[in-house]
């Protein structure tokens, strides 16, 4: 079973620079420094999650030497931590957080499952939330009787949304699904910000569903194969592909009930027929018909076939839930 609190996505530096700052410059940092020290070190890195779009973020540095430290530590290729602006400031970090939680003021990045409340039940499978009062005694524990009551003053009937989300923004790794969870509930709920709230519904059914993870996996083997051979490979692949969706749509023709079933259940129940109609061509690639599924559904084997597999099951629709009162 998925661990819902740990990193789904590995965060890539892909970019590195320093960049010496000091009173008057164009972006001089000045609100970083915390003593008299005027000069400023700035490391820009870029990042990319997954495959999420690349981000710039910077950390701040009072000496040349750290600086340079911290480029050699975390070089072009390496994975980072995702809170790595936060390293070594982790009682500032928990005051931004805090601050942020109270302003509303919370990271903006999915349309929800019809049939199941994937959010909530990723946030009760986390041990984060109960069914019966909300906030699990871990999150009642780690937050503190304290800020539970300011939590309580500042969001009234919502304080267990934003208490879950602000123990996810302190302890997890933000592309864990209980995370984007948690996100999700506080756009819907606090911000009312349906827009980021739909995206994040999308992103954890991504990640819960391993549509990213196969689609990375996909990459990474595409890239290790090299040309060698690529060519004729990749024809055989599209065979297998069009060979695939072809039985299935007779399957569905002669059992059109057994479509409800969905697209996992059909390809298990299709294969033997392509195999023995074709035996040469399934000698190999019997074992990868999931990656071919998830090809066709993502549209990297062509728009005709996706659309062929959209024709046969269907996309759904969002779900809206109902909000709790303010």
């Amino acid at each position: 079973m998925m661990d819902y609190k740990q990193a789904v996505r590995k965060t890539i530096v892909t970019e590195c620079k320093i960049s010496h700052k000091k009173p008057g410059d164009p972006m001089y940092p000045g609100w970083a420094p915390e003593d008299d020290q005027k000069d400023a070190w700035v490391v820009w890195i870029t990042t990319r999650s997954g495959l999420l779009p690349a981000t710039l973020g910077m950390k701040i540095f009072k000496s040349k030497a750290d600086a340079e430290d911290f480029v050699a530590e975390f070089p072009v290729g390496k994975e980072i931590p995702q809170n790595v602006k936060w390293i070594g400031q982790e009682e500032r970090r928990l005051g931004h957080i805090r601050d942020s939680i109270n302003r509303k003021d919370v990271p903006r990045a999915g349309t929800g499952d019809e049939d199941s409340p994937l959010a909530f039940g990723v946030l009760i499978d986390a041990g984060l939330e109960t069914w019966r009062s909300g906030v699990s005694p871990l999150v009642r524990d780690s937050l503190g009787r304290r800020r539970i009551g300011e939590l309580k003053n500042t969001f009234g009937e919502n304080w267990t949304v934003a208490a879950v989300f602000e123990y996810c923004w302190i302890n997890l790794p933000p592309s864990s699904p209980a995370y984007i969870a948690a996100l999700y509930k506080f756009h819907w709920y606090i911000t009312q910000d349906e827009f980021a709230a739909g995206y994040l519904w999308r992103d954890l059914e991504m990640l819960i569903h391993g549509v990213e993870s196969a689609a990375v996996t996909s990459m990474e083997r595409a890239k290790r194969a090299g040309a060698a051979g690529s060519e004729r490979s990749a024809q055989n692949r599209q065979k297998r592909q069009l060979a695939l969706i072809a039985e299935m749509e007779r399957f569905a023709a002669r059992n059109p009930d057994m479509v409800k079933l969905g697209p996992d259940a059909v390809v298990s129940l299709v294969i033997e027929a392509c195999a023995e109609k074709e035996p040469t061509l399934w000698r190999q690639g019997r074992g990868q018909v999931n990656e071919y599924l998830g090809e066709i559904r993502r549209g990297e084997a062509g728009e005709e076939l996706r659309a062929r597999f959209e024709a046969l099951f269907g996309v759904k629709p969002p779900k809206r839930l109902r909000r709790l009162r303010q």
